[in-house]
C-alpha cells in the first residue's frame, strides 16, 4: 500500500525515473520563496514592462510565479505558454486585451527563464511534481504499463480539488 498526496507520489516517481526526466536522484525541490528569490537574482535581465515594480519587485515576481504555477497545472510549458499569449495577442480587439496579451507574453519570457534556472540548479517546483510525471506517463507507455501494474488500485480523496495535471496523472496511473 502506498498512501500519499498526488505531489508526494509525483515526487516519487521523479526520484524513480530521475534519469528519463534529466534530472539527479535526488533533486532540489523549489517552492514560492525559492522561485522568487531565483527571478530576483536575475531581475535586471528581465524585460519587464507591466510587472515592473521598482518599489517592490518582489510583488509582481509573485504573480509571475503564480501565473507560471497555474500554467504547470495546466501541462502548459513555456513554448505553449508562448504561443497562447501570441494568439491571445493577435486576436486583441481592445486596449484592454492587448495589454492583458502583452502582460501574458512578459510571462512567457519569464517562464523560459525560470525554466533554465531551474535546470541550472536541477531543481523542480512543486508544478513540477505533477506536470513532469504526467507528461513521462503518457509519453512512455513501458514506463506507464509498469507503474499501472504497481499501481493496481487508486483511491482519490478530494477529488473536487483535482486540477488538469493530476486528473492526467491520475488517468496515466489507472
Amino acid at each position: 500500500i502506498w498512501v500519499g498526496t498526488f505531489h508526494a507520489f509525483g515526487l516519487d516517481l521523479v526520484r524513480r525515473h530521475h534519469d528519463r526526466l534529466g534530472l539527479s536522484p535526488n533533486p532540489s525541490l523549489f517552492d514560492r520563496s525559492d522561485a522568487i528569490e531565483v527571478l530576483e537574482e536575475i531581475l535586471p535581465t528581465l524585460p519587464l514592462v507591466h510587472y515592473q515594480n521598482l518599489w517592490d519587485p518582489a510583488l509582481q515576481l509573485r504573480e509571475i510565479v503564480l501565473a507560471i504555477s497555474r500554467a504547470k497545472d495546466e501541462l502548459v510549458d513555456p513554448v505553449r505558454y508562448r504561443a497562447l499569449a501570441n494568439a491571445m495577442l493577435t486576436a486583441a480587439a481592445d486596449d484592454d486585451a492587448r495589454e492583458t496579451a502583452e502582460k501574458c507574453l512578459e510571462v512567457a519570457h519569464v517562464y523560459d527563464l525560470y525554466e533554465q534556472a531551474l535546470r541550472g540548479r536541477k531543481a523542480v517546483d512543486f508544478g513540477d511534481l505533477i506536470m513532469r510525471p504526467a507528461v513521462l506517463l503518457e509519453t512512455d507507455e513501458a514506463l506507464r504499463v509498469a507503474i499501472q501494474l504497481r499501481h493496481r488500485h487508486v483511491l482519490v480523496d478530494e477529488y473536487q480539488d483535482v486540477n488538469r495535471a493530476s486528473a492526467r496523472l491520475l488517468k496515466a496511473v489507472a
